[in-house]
């Protein structure tokens, strides 16, 4: 009887566990990396849904080997945010089920989402295929796509796989919070003083609709009074200030410090040298570079920055594309250009946090000074530098010469610093150049300045403007687009949905190379050792019976 009872007890025991399962979800992370948990900020954002929201995921049906740990982890974290609100519905799609692999590629892309081709080697035979990494995110009549790949330029597939697992809360928390936005951060966007053309600027600005209230800021309107446009510009939370070129009065300083001391933030992208590239690509391929005067180095002093009137060559630099030979025999040959640098994101704050790296041209120094506000580097050149003092002629025989490494003996330069903290206003103890309502003598303060005034602008090709970051003579993508969305996120207040980047996952991945090599010995282990366990378990056993039959 016990004999009956024992496994009629387990299976009833069983059944009402898997019922239970259904209305109550226990989970537990053990994880080091905590890479199972959602963070309290993500919880709240999810469960204050009030309307249904509908995740599309596109990362379906058959994928390569090195996507199939990616899918598993999206549905991990998807069932998360699932089990959050009763308002997420997670809904499946596979393109592939539609047509021809060349057809939906084509139509996926005219979409907005491009497929990401992937090359595997299997026994030495060659196999490409096409995957969706995208999902859309919906509500009511509102969709946002969300790229869940984070990729850097000279990733391995190991490296970009990682990388993306890590920013995977980040990016489907990106777009939850972009279809639910009631109300956007104002960011204004200078025009007066000859700052980035627009056409320049296209690509960014088009990245910051979804998340900003954009206009544009004339600081030099003849017909609004200097105190009207302070006011004006204080409606904004922010000020983006793109390649300046003219300078700046007292009277415009004042405002604009006025606007800083208020606790709005101010993004300044400046160039401490002024090289005129058009006439470095003459015939005699000469320019020269002078001091940039744009009457502002008290007003960064006075917060703790100094732009140096100086140019800084890069051992790590990006290649410059030029001509060679004539008419039919004319190549296009990339060299070496240090007056290029590849510069490194700082990663321990969430500016740049797991930011790629980013291409900078004819790029200032920035010094930062001792006073009361925190300063934090956000940028920095590789350590093997060089400083240039002004003026300087810039030739472009350089390119084709051999670098002398021994040359580029200067420590690592910062070329983008954040400021933030108390301090006290420009104009504390000075004659005010007007008058206004309410003068701000002490106040919080956050400020970035980059020593780079070109690193927002984005090329041009055929009158189109083209990806910020992308370089179409070299066809490499570098991340000045994540570096300047996310110092303005932090200028606007989000820092805490920054902070999701922060997270790291440890992952060991197998050795490709060795599996190969060895591919035909473990296959082997696999097939021989369950055999020869069956075996020592079948002797085991009919030695025991032939024991139990001697008795």
């Amino acid at each position: 009887m016990n004999t009956i009872k024992k496994p009629f007890l387990v299976l009833v025991i069983s059944f009402i566990l898997m019922g239970l399962s259904k209305y109550l979800n226990f989970q537990y992370d053990l994880t080091k990396d905590r890479r199972y948990s959602l963070s309290e900020m993500s919880i709240s954002k999810i469960q204050s849904l009030k309307e249904p929201l509908r995740i599309d995921v596109f990362l379906e049906g058959k994928l390569p080997k090195t996507y199939i740990h990616f899918r598993n982890e999206l549905d991990a974290l998807l069932s998360r945010i699932e089990s959050q609100s009763d308002k997420v519905i997670i809904n499946y799609n596979n393109p592939f089920e539609l047509g021809e692999n060349d057809q939906i590629i084509q139509e996926m892309q005219a979409y907005g989402m491009t497929a990401e081709i992937v090359l595997e080697n299997t026994s030495g035979n060659r196999k490409e295929s096409a995957v969706f990494p995208w999902i859309i995110v919906n509500k009511a009549n509102r969709s946002e796509r969300v790229h869940l790949l984070s990729k850097q330029l000279g990733d391995s597939e190991n490296e970009k796989i990682t990388r993306s697992l890590q920013q995977l809360e980040y990016h489907i928390m990106d777009g939850i919070h972009k279809v639910n936005l009631q109300s956007k951060p104002n960011l204004a966007v200078l025009t007066s003083h000859g700052t980035s053309d627009d056409l320049k600027l296209a690509d960014l600005l088009q990245s910051l609709s979804p998340y900003y209230n954009l206009a544009t800021f004339d600081l030099r309107k003849k017909e609004v009074s200097a105190s009207t446009a302070l006011e004006n510009l204080k409606q904004f939370d922010a000020l983006f200030v793109s390649n300046p070129k003219k300078t700046f009065t007292n009277f415009e300083k004042y405002i604009l410090d006025q606007h800083l001391q208020s606790g709005r933030g101010q993004l300044w992208l400046v160039n401490g040298v002024n090289v005129n590239r058009d006439s470095l690509f003459n015939k005699a391929g000469i320019s020269y570079g002078f001091p940039l005067e744009l009457n502002l180095d008290d007003y960064f002093f006075n917060y703790g920055i100094r732009i140096q009137k100086e140019l800084v060559k890069d051992l790590y630099c990006a290649p410059i594309v030029l001509a060679s030979g004539k008419q039919s025999n004319t190549q296009y040959l990339p060299y070496p250009w240090t007056y290029y640098p590849l510069s490194k994101p700082e990663m321990s704050n969430t500016i740049g946090k797991d930011v790629g790296t980013v291409l900078s041209q004819f790029v200032s120094p920035v010094d930062t000074l001792a006073n009361s506000m925190t300063k934090i580097p956000l940028v920095h050149t590789s350590a093997f530098s060089k400083s240039l003092g002004v003026p300087v002629e810039i030739n472009l025989e350089e390119a084709s010469q051999k670098i002398k490494p021994s040359e580029y003996n200067e420590s690592s330069k910062i070329i983008g610093v954040l400021t933030q903290g108390a301090n006290k206003s420009l104009f504390t103890n000075r004659v005010k150049p007007f008058k206004i309502n309410e003068n701000i003598e002490n106040g919080e303060v956050k400020l970035i300045v980059f020593g780079d005034g070109n690193i927002a602008e984005n090329q041009i090709d055929k009158g189109a403007p083209l990806s910020l970051g992308y370089d179409k003579w070299t066809n490499n993508m570098y991340s000045n687009k994540s570096l300047i969305m996310n110092s303005l996120h932090y200028l606007t207040g989000n820092e805490e949905r920054l902070s999701l980047r922060e997270k790291t996952w440890d992952i060991a991945f197998l050795d490709e190379q060795k599996l190969n090599q060895k591919s035909i010995f473990l296959k082997g282990i696999l097939l021989i050792i369950p055999l020869l366990l069956v075996m020592v378990i079948g002797g085991l056993s009919q030695w025991r019976r032939s024991q139990h039959l001697k008795i």
